[in-house]
């Protein structure tokens, strides 16, 4: 190969690392800008103190219904969130030392914000990649996560921590009850008993990942059980309905 073509074929690696580190770049960007809860509505507020038992105490302006909601629904002062946590307030001044609870508030937050997209149900490895971004950039490692996240479990901030019989670890972060995802998934299986991934996408106008997401999440908890036969292809019924 010619001098020429070998230095095309850099200029293209070079092109595509430029773009790949562009695309993290963006994607770090969307990601703060999702777990920013500093500006939520009175509304938004009272649908995540009743719909989880957890106040985002965040903006001052809404100290009063802070104070309505805690004893509207019976909330104990440990479970009111009263700061926006960064990837810098995990590691503390020094950016040396790891501060497990505010590394699982920051998971958390994400997923929050997030929540309408996902359902709140994720495996380990997909949670790490929402927190090892900026300053906890190569300082973080997925067991760090997951202490961070036994911490929530233990102070009742989320659901539960599964291990699967493929080693697999699952986060559910909320109630499988308040998943509005899967609920309209079984809304629309109550037609035929069941539902194909092409079936959740073409009705509810979804993307394949998010419609995958929310099957997978019903068949792990037991509502769904999946079957793949010639005649009917790939399907996910569901025996309650």
């Amino acid at each position: 190969m010619n001098k020429l073509g070998l230095r095309k074929i850099e200029d293209d690696i070079d092109f595509r690392k430029a773009m790949e580190k562009k695309a993290a770049e963006l994607r770090l960007k969307e990601l703060q800008a999702k777990a920013s809860v500093e500006n939520l509505t009175k509304e938004r507020l009272n649908e995540i103190a009743k719909q989880h038992g957890i106040i985002l105490a965040l903006n001052p302006k809404l100290r009063a219904e802070v104070e309505v909601l805690q004893k509207k629904y019976n909330i104990p002062k440990s479970r009111i969130i009263r700061e926006q946590i960064t990837e810098k307030d995990v590691l503390g001044k020094k950016l040396s030392k790891i501060d497990y609870e505010k590394l699982g508030l920051l998971a958390y937050q994400r997923v929050l914000m997030q929540k309408e997209e996902t359902g709140g149900v994720f495996p380990l490895a997909e949670v790490f990649e929402m927190v090892n971004t900026g300053d906890l950039k190569g300082r973080i490692e997925p067991k760090d996560v997951l202490k961070a996240l036994k911490i929530l479990k233990k102070n009742k901030m989320i659901e539960d921590i599964k291990e699967l019989d493929t080693g697999a670890v699952m986060i559910y972060f909320f109630p499988i009850q308040f998943t509005s995802d899967q609920v309209k998934i079984m809304e629309i299986a109550k037609e035929k008993g069941y539902v194909s991934l092409e079936d959740v996408c073409t009705k509810l106008n979804w993307s394949q990942e998010r419609a995958l997401r929310a099957l997978q999440s019903l068949e792990k908890t037991g509502a769904a059980k999946f079957r793949e036969d010639i005649i009917k292809g790939k399907n996910w019924y569901f025996p309650s309905i």
